[in-house]
């Protein structure tokens, strides 16, 4: 599976939607059958947390949960690369620990996590921290007693 899934800081969810149907999006465009659509979309958004919170549009969430379903939509399509940009930039620290604790999950079940960050507890969550500075990689290392990420 070369699929890549994509988290944004500003999580990018189309305001006037439920969030089961935000998460349909990427399976829509696959043509995936509309049953199967619900029951992944689901299914993401149970692994996620957020099952209670389907029919939920996104002005009705926290930005936490927002960035949790956005982190559903990019499960969907089975992707075995997540890149999240800056996915918590935008949360307090409770959301930020929601949010990195279902990036931890998902690397967990063997999914590749890269995380774009500029925050030191964020990379903390790291297996291996690559630094980059004007597009030349300063450091790659393995991150100390860091959980996987």
């Amino acid at each position: 599976n070369r699929r890549i899934g994509f988290v944004f800081q500003a999580f990018n969810l189309i305001p006037r939607t439920e969030a089961l149907a935000n998460v349909e999006i990427p399976m829509a465009y696959a043509k995936v059958p509309r049953r199967e659509r619900r029951e992944r979309a689901m299914a993401a958004l149970e692994l996620v947390g957020m099952a209670d919170r389907v029919h939920h549009r996104p002005n009705e969430l926290s930005g936490g949960q927002q960035q949790r379903v956005a982190v559903a939509r990019s499960l969907v399509m089975s992707p075995s690369l997540v890149l999240a940009d800056e996915p918590t930039g935008n949360l307090d620290s409770e959301s930020t620990d929601e949010v990195l604790a279902v990036l931890d999950q998902l690397n967990g079940m063997g999914r590749t996590i890269v995380v774009i960050t500029h925050e030191d507890h964020v990379v903390r969550h790291a297996r291996r921290r690559v630094e980059m500075r004007d597009g030349v990689i300063v450091a790659d290392e393995p991150v100390g007693a860091g959980v996987p990420a």
